[in-house]
């Protein structure tokens, strides 16, 4: 669902109420949809929730790019040629071939399957060491969905093409498949922030779609989800630092017949015993027939968890940070702003504000024992 309204200037028109944002073409028409946040700040919040201080020494460059299309191409060239400053990295693949001399191992299962009876050419399964690992196909398909974006500036598309030369024998990805998983270690250490940019990109781009004489592509980020992500992994950070462990994403029954469940964004688990529930929402829900959609949501929260406070964290500007105390049951719900155009530094100071409140907030004694504790007052900063 989105607000469409037309400007004073001819062929623009403003768009609210959207969670993403980035740029649709269709033919050679444009709908550019472009982020409150500067560009270099949604970035940060990206870069935290993936590696936490990726994006910390970032400077404020992106912010020059008129729109999220080029500030990603630039992004990512950097950490590109950070990534492979020293070649590509290589590693062992398994390769299938057929010869007839023995390299590896013979395929015996594969032979009788193509060769019943046959002695020669023999299925050989063997490894090799080569740049054709999961790695550098993911790089080399985020490389060509760039190169496929509208509002690329002449000299990143240059750029973009030098590096694709670099990745001529890195087969591609198949269309359609999930990308391969990477482990982090020691010896692809250098290619995460690559990686990390490079599964976005791969996540929010559309592939050129063609209908009739019609061709359409997108970039797309779900800004929303960014400030999710963020959320949960900075309080995350915070929280632990007085005790405990966070937890996203946890579900569990609502009913004794498990017919509904929820499935918090943040709970904050001290001694075996929820302390704290916190949803994080980019903008204030407001569905057609239920304005107060985050309370009714946050108010079922406590009353399954046996919380008496409950907290919704918004992006300052698009809720008033207030507290709401629901009649009829003893549940107060704590409604907190993240100021997010400040330095990265400022933003954290933020999160570890609302981290302070929830931690106050927290019950003395467990919800479901009468084992009694001292919530800390306070969220040490950062170091």
């Amino acid at each position: 669902m989105a607000s469409v309204v037309p400007t004073d200037i001819d062929g623009r028109w403003t768009v609210s109420q959207v969670r993403k944002v980035g740029s649709l073409t269709i033919d050679e028409h444009r709908v550019d949809i472009r982020p409150k946040l500067p560009v270099s700040r949604l970035f940060f919040l990206f870069g935290y929730a993936q590696r936490r201080r990726l994006w910390l020494a970032e400077d404020t460059q992106l912010d020059s790019a008129p729109d999220l299309v080029p500030a990603i191409a630039i992004a990512f060239l950097r950490k590109l040629s950070v990534a492979v400053a020293q070649g590509l990295l290589q590693g062992y693949r398994e390769r299938l071939e057929s010869d007839t001399v023995v390299r590896g191992r013979i395929d015996f299962v594969e032979q009788f399957k193509q060769r019943p009876g046959l002695a020669s050419p023999l299925e050989l399964r063997f490894d090799e060491f080569t740049v054709d690992i999961d790695e550098n196909r993911i790089l080399a398909a985020a490389l060509e969905r760039l190169l496929r974006l509208p509002l690329l500036d002449p000299a990143s598309r240059r750029k973009l093409l030098h590096f694709r030369g670099m990745f001529v024998e890195v087969e591609a990805l198949p269309r359609g498949l999930p990308l391969p998983p990477t482990r982090e270690n020691r010896r692809n250490e250098h290619y995460q922030p690559a990686l990390s940019l490079a599964r976005l990109i791969l996540a929010n781009t559309s592939i050129e779609h063609s209908v009739g004489e019609h061709t359409a592509s997108a970039f797309l980020v779900d800004v929303a989800q960014v400030f999710e992500d963020f959320v949960s992994a900075a309080l995350r950070e915070s929280l632990e630092s007085s005790g405990g462990r966070v937890l996203s994403q946890r579900s569990d029954r609502l009913d004794v017949s498990g017919h509904a469940v929820v499935r918090p964004d943040i709970v904050w688990q001290r001694h075996e015993q929820i302390d704290a529930v916190i949803d994080a929402k980019y903008k204030a829900e407001k569905p057609t027939g239920y304005p107060n959609a985050d309370l009714y949501q946050m108010a079922t929260y406590c009353t399954r968890y046996g919380l008496r406070d409950g907290h919704l964290v918004y992006a300052s500007g698009e809720e008033t940070p207030k507290t709401v105390s629901i009649i009829g049951a003893p549940i107060t719900v704590h409604c907190h702003a993240l100021e997010l155009t400040g330095s990265p530094e400022e933003i954290l100071a933020s999160v570890d504000r609302v981290a302070g409140a929830i931690v106050t907030s927290a019950p003395v004694e467990a919800p479901w024992s009468a084992t009694r504790r001292s919530p800390s007052s306070a969220v040490p900063r950062r170091g």
